[in-house]
């Protein structure tokens, strides 16, 4: 099978960690440089709470709750801002405890066929054992999680399933997974940010070829 194009891309940033929502307000953005006067005038705010924080600009969505800070895109042009935009709030928020970090790269493609389709799914999970219980069995997703091939603690899990936007579709996400390895979680911030500095390419770079080892069987 030759390489695929994928027709819709996203970007995410998650990390876990003990965090205080209701300052990842817009206009805390803005005051410290991380955005714009004007895009934090426009920015669409659905929550602002001690206990979670939503807002949208034109290019990103971020949503905090106590333990876990969530920044995404599905605008490739905004993927290396939004890798700058992490280290530098972080950079700022140098205190603040974390222990996880997932870089998460999503991807849908569309299938020649319906055909192809199916063939991709039956080759993903078959179905000869389904088939013995159940009655035209389908495959709605399959997860698949490796040990990291570096120095880090965590893993890499990759997913596939049907695409929810692209019709015959197959949507993949790929999650690079560190975790910390230091008792004292406040120290592990600086680590992480370096993390993404240092491990940005290649991340990006594997989870763009895992998707197509997949396609190309």
């Amino acid at each position: 099978m030759s390489k695929k194009k994928p027709e819709i891309l996203g970007l995410s940033f998650v990390i876990v960690g003990d965090f205080n929502p209701k300052i990842f307000h817009p206009l805390w953005f803005s005051k410290h440089g991380l955005i714009g006067e004007h895009e934090s005038e426009e920015a669409k705010i659905q929550v602002i709470h001690s206990d979670v924080a939503v807002f949208n600009l034109e290019w990103l969505r971020l949503q905090v709750t106590r333990d876990r800070f969530d920044i995404s895109t599905t605008q490739e042009a905004y993927f290396e801002v939004l890798r700058d935009l992490v280290i530098s709030i972080f950079g700022i928020l140098e205190h603040t405890p974390v222990k996880m970090l997932g870089i998460n790269y999503q991807l849908h493609f569309k299938m020649k066929s319906e055909d192809e389709w199916n063939s991709l799914g039956h080759r993903l999970a078959p179905k000869e054992t389904w088939n013995k219980v159940l009655k035209n069995p389908g495959m709605q997703k399959v997860s698949i999680k490796s040990e990291r091939t570096d120095d880090y603690k965590g893993n890499i899990i990759a997913s596939a399933e049907p695409s929810s936007k692209i019709k015959h579709g197959v949507f993949f996400s790929i999650n690079d997974h560190y975790e910390s390895n230091l008792p004292d979680e406040n120290n592990w911030t600086g680590s992480m940010v370096s993390i993404i500095k240092d491990n940005w390419d290649e991340s990006i770079q594997r989870s763009k070829l895992i998707p197509q080892a997949i396609l190309e069987g």
